[in-house]
């Protein structure tokens, strides 16, 4: 009986609570843009769609490039270092 009136007591203390921040809070509308980006990204784009914006955004592609130089140069560092160490010329056995 005891746990039934303190819950009876939380939900009023509850109402209460509600009832003093509704005169607080005003709702608001949202924006209508805000609304609408929200609801396409919601239901999703189509794929082709979306590579379509990215190629589109300069700063993708300029990511997309530097990303591409950077392995294109460490590819060629590794290159050759491996031929650098392959190519050491090696101590005859018996010549000082």
């Amino acid at each position: 009986m005891g746990m039934e009136k303190q819950g009876r007591m939380q939900t009023t203390k509850l109402k209460s609570l509600e009832s003093q921040l509704s005169g607080v809070f005003k709702p608001v509308p949202p924006r209508k843009e805000f609304v609408r980006k929200l609801s396409q990204r919601i239901q999703g784009q189509p794929r082709q769609v979306l590579l379509v914006n990215h190629l589109a955004d300069w700063h993708f592609f300029a990511m997309l490039a530097a990303g591409f130089l950077s392995a294109v140069v460490l590819v060629l560092v590794g290159i050759r270092a491996l031929l650098s160490f392959t190519n050491r010329k090696r101590p005859v056995p018996g010549s000082n």
